[in-house]
């Protein structure tokens, strides 16, 4: 039997050795196993009001060769706690944003390349918080999603993530 005295060392030195690296997320979600996954991404889990937030729309593929040829969706958020500033330009397809919503917590988007698109981010755009906890009610809402080429619908292989994944740096 180990003494009371060796056992508290030991967490101790457990301890100081977990503060030397940090406990975060992972800047992007795991691996997709099957099918298509979607998620929210932002820079900044951690932004205080008065702060601006890049939040992004990204896909991923368990397969390398299906190219995302379309999409629209939605991204809602509480517009009491996020103020929507401004879209961030994403140069690969034809993109549009339709943030006349953004007033009441919603933003619509869409896109569409005949080749596919070569930037999975389907929509960035930048915030001010408002309010803290402002992760809260941020979610995603994927109302189509086509493969390029074939134009084989993805929707019925596609799993919106609801958990808000963040990033050292999201693409612009």
């Amino acid at each position: 039997m180990l003494p009371l005295r060796s056992i508290a060392m030991a967490v101790v030195l457990f301890g100081a050795a977990c503060a030397d690296e940090p406990t975060r997320p992972d800047p992007l979600p795991p691996p997709v196993d099957q099918g298509v996954n979607a998620y929210v991404v932002v820079d900044n889990l951690h932004a205080l009001p008065g702060q601006t937030v890049r939040v992004s729309v990204q896909v991923r593929s368990a397969d390398a060769d299906v190219k995302v040829g379309s999409y629209t969706g939605r991204l809602h958020f509480d517009a009491a706690a996020l103020q929507y500033k401004a879209e961030v330009a994403i140069n690969d397809g034809l993109r549009v944003a339709n943030p006349n919503g953004a007033g009441g917590g919603e933003i619509r988007f869409a896109g569409a390349s005949a080749t596919g698109f070569a930037d999975l981010t389907l929509y960035s755009a930048t915030f001010t918080v408002k309010q803290a906890n402002w992760t809260r009610a941020l979610t995603l809402q994927m109302e189509e999603l086509s493969a390029a080429k074939s134009l084989a619908n993805l929707s019925p292989h596609l799993q919106v993530q609801r958990t808000v994944f963040a990033a050292e740096q999201v693409k612009p």
